[in-house]
């Protein structure tokens, strides 16, 4: 049986690729989506978002200002004054709901023979496994 790391860097990689494949078509990647999705529920600054989506954000990943000067260029962010916070516009609300209902479908087929007392408790024991490595001294969390 292989390890943890191992299915955990291997469903990465492959939904990845997934949200890739089902977002293609719109010239969008998943950190549009990431966005888009925490701008929906309210405006935020650059260091939110970037606190926010930190996580999510490996080498090599398209940046934050990149991310948001695409979807501005589209109309469906703006920033609110010079230097305030980031929005959603109408167009990008509505933009939102049309790439969820796709990742809603993406999520589906993730979690397809996955009960939600299963997912649940495999969410739960991940979260888990995190705060016992980030308690553990001397272990530096992943900026």
């Amino acid at each position: 049986m292989k390890p943890i790391g191992y299915w955990l860097k291997r469903l990465d990689g492959l939904i990845e690729a997934d949200f890739e494949r089902t977002l293609s078509d719109s010239g969008l990647v998943r950190r549009h989506w990431q966005v888009l999705n925490t701008l929906a529920e309210g405006a935020r600054s650059t260091a939110e978002l970037t606190a926010a989506l930190r996580p999510f954000w490996g080498e090599g990943a398209v940046t934050l200002d990149e991310v948001l000067g695409d979807l501005e260029r589209r109309g469906w962010v703006v920033q609110e004054g010079a230097g305030g916070p980031y929005a959603l516009t109408s167009p990008g609300v509505e933009g939102h709901a049309v790439v969820a209902e796709r990742i809603g479908a993406a999520r589906r087929r993730i979690t397809d023979g996955v009960t939600g007392e299963e997912y649940l408790a495999t969410v739960g024991v991940l979260r888990r496994m995190a705060e016992n490595l980030e308690g553990a001294e001397g272990v530096v969390p992943a900026a």
